[in-house]
Protein backbone atom coordinates (compact mmCIF):
# COMPACT_ATOMS: atom_id res chain seq x y z
CA UNK A 1 0.00 0.00 0.00
CA UNK A 2 1.13 3.43 -0.82
CA UNK A 3 1.01 6.46 1.41
CA UNK A 4 0.10 9.34 0.24
CA UNK A 5 2.01 12.73 0.81
CA UNK A 6 0.89 15.73 1.62
CA UNK A 7 0.19 18.19 -1.09
CA UNK A 8 3.32 20.45 0.04
CA UNK A 9 6.21 17.77 -0.67
CA UNK A 10 4.53 18.09 -4.76
CA UNK A 11 4.22 21.73 -4.89
CA UNK A 12 7.91 21.82 -3.18
CA UNK A 13 8.93 18.99 -6.11
CA UNK A 14 7.18 20.90 -8.51
CA UNK A 15 9.02 24.24 -7.68
CA UNK A 16 12.41 22.94 -7.53
CA UNK A 17 12.13 21.26 -11.09
CA UNK A 18 10.79 24.65 -12.01
CA UNK A 19 13.96 26.16 -10.45
CA UNK A 20 16.17 23.45 -11.94
CA UNK A 21 14.64 24.50 -15.56
CA UNK A 22 15.34 28.52 -15.55
CA UNK A 23 18.75 27.41 -14.31
CA UNK A 24 19.65 25.26 -17.22
CA UNK A 25 18.16 27.73 -19.91
CA UNK A 26 20.36 30.49 -17.70
CA UNK A 27 23.34 28.03 -18.35
CA UNK A 28 22.54 27.74 -22.06
CA UNK A 29 22.17 30.88 -22.64
CA UNK A 30 25.16 32.42 -20.99
CA UNK A 31 27.22 29.64 -23.07
CA UNK A 32 25.35 30.94 -26.40
CA UNK A 33 26.38 34.93 -24.95
CA UNK A 34 29.95 33.84 -24.75
CA UNK A 35 30.09 31.73 -28.03
CA UNK A 36 29.40 35.47 -29.72
CA UNK A 37 31.76 37.84 -27.39
CA UNK A 38 28.78 39.35 -26.29
CA UNK A 39 28.78 41.57 -22.90
CA UNK A 40 25.62 40.73 -20.84
CA UNK A 41 25.06 44.62 -21.92
CA UNK A 42 24.95 43.54 -26.03
CA UNK A 43 22.56 40.49 -25.19
CA UNK A 44 20.12 42.54 -23.51
CA UNK A 45 20.02 45.16 -26.25
CA UNK A 46 20.01 42.15 -28.74
CA UNK A 47 16.93 40.37 -27.05
CA UNK A 48 15.17 43.72 -26.83
CA UNK A 49 15.23 43.52 -22.27
CA UNK A 50 16.75 45.55 -19.82
CA UNK A 51 20.01 44.77 -18.46
CA UNK A 52 18.80 43.37 -15.39
CA UNK A 53 16.07 40.87 -16.96
CA UNK A 54 18.61 39.46 -19.21
CA UNK A 55 20.86 38.93 -16.25
CA UNK A 56 17.82 37.20 -14.40
CA UNK A 57 17.78 35.09 -17.00
CA UNK A 58 21.83 33.76 -17.24
CA UNK A 59 20.96 33.66 -12.98
CA UNK A 60 17.95 31.38 -13.41
CA UNK A 61 16.04 33.44 -11.45
CA UNK A 62 13.25 33.91 -14.39
CA UNK A 63 13.28 32.03 -18.28
CA UNK A 64 13.14 34.54 -21.48
CA UNK A 65 9.39 35.01 -23.10
CA UNK A 66 9.08 33.86 -26.46
CA UNK A 67 9.97 37.39 -27.84
CA UNK A 68 13.16 37.53 -26.20
CA UNK A 69 14.17 34.35 -27.88
CA UNK A 70 12.77 35.52 -31.18
CA UNK A 71 14.40 38.50 -30.93
CA UNK A 72 17.90 36.75 -30.07
CA UNK A 73 17.41 34.26 -32.79
CA UNK A 74 17.43 37.00 -35.33
CA UNK A 75 21.50 37.12 -34.43
CA UNK A 76 22.32 33.52 -34.55
CA UNK A 77 21.59 32.15 -31.27
CA UNK A 78 20.79 28.67 -31.02
CA UNK A 79 17.18 28.90 -29.47
CA UNK A 80 16.35 25.10 -30.10
CA UNK A 81 20.20 24.41 -27.77
CA UNK A 82 18.96 27.18 -25.13
CA UNK A 83 15.34 25.43 -24.43
CA UNK A 84 16.03 22.23 -25.16
CA UNK A 85 19.92 21.31 -24.75
CA UNK A 86 19.73 20.16 -28.51
CA UNK A 87 21.72 22.00 -30.92
CA UNK A 88 20.61 22.60 -34.63
CA UNK A 89 22.31 19.60 -35.76
CA UNK A 90 25.49 21.32 -37.23
CA UNK A 91 23.28 23.20 -39.62
CA UNK A 92 25.34 26.21 -39.17
CA UNK A 93 29.54 26.06 -37.48
CA UNK A 94 29.60 28.68 -34.87
CA UNK A 95 31.67 30.94 -37.10
CA UNK A 96 27.96 30.89 -39.66
CA UNK A 97 25.96 31.59 -36.92
CA UNK A 98 27.83 34.10 -36.26
CA UNK A 99 28.24 36.08 -39.71
CA UNK A 100 24.65 35.37 -40.22
CA UNK A 101 23.73 37.46 -36.67
CA UNK A 102 25.94 39.77 -38.15
CA UNK A 103 24.29 39.88 -41.41
CA UNK A 104 20.83 40.49 -40.15
CA UNK A 105 22.34 42.98 -38.18
CA UNK A 106 23.72 45.23 -40.98
CA UNK A 107 21.58 48.01 -42.92
CA UNK A 108 21.54 47.06 -46.72
CA UNK A 109 24.13 49.38 -47.76
CA UNK A 110 26.69 47.03 -45.70
CA UNK A 111 24.79 43.94 -47.27
CA UNK A 112 25.17 45.32 -50.86
CA UNK A 113 28.94 45.91 -49.99
CA UNK A 114 29.24 42.48 -48.50
CA UNK A 115 27.30 40.41 -51.68
CA UNK A 116 29.61 42.75 -54.34
CA UNK A 117 32.32 41.34 -52.75
CA UNK A 118 31.87 37.48 -52.33
CA UNK A 119 29.99 37.96 -56.16
CA UNK A 120 33.72 39.58 -57.60
CA UNK A 121 35.51 37.24 -55.59
CA UNK A 122 33.35 34.08 -57.09
CA UNK A 123 34.04 35.31 -59.99
CA UNK A 124 37.70 35.62 -59.88
CA UNK A 125 38.18 32.02 -58.45
CA UNK A 126 36.03 30.18 -61.17
CA UNK A 127 38.58 32.18 -63.60
CA UNK A 128 41.59 30.74 -61.93
CA UNK A 129 39.68 26.85 -62.14
CA UNK A 130 39.20 27.24 -65.32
Amino acid sequence: MRIAQPDYYLKTDTMQMEIDRKKTIGERLLRERQRFGWSQTDAARKADVSFSAYRSYEDGRSAPNAEALQELARYGVDVLYVVTGQATDGKLSPDEMMLLGAWRDSPDEIRAGILGFYRAYGATIRREEI
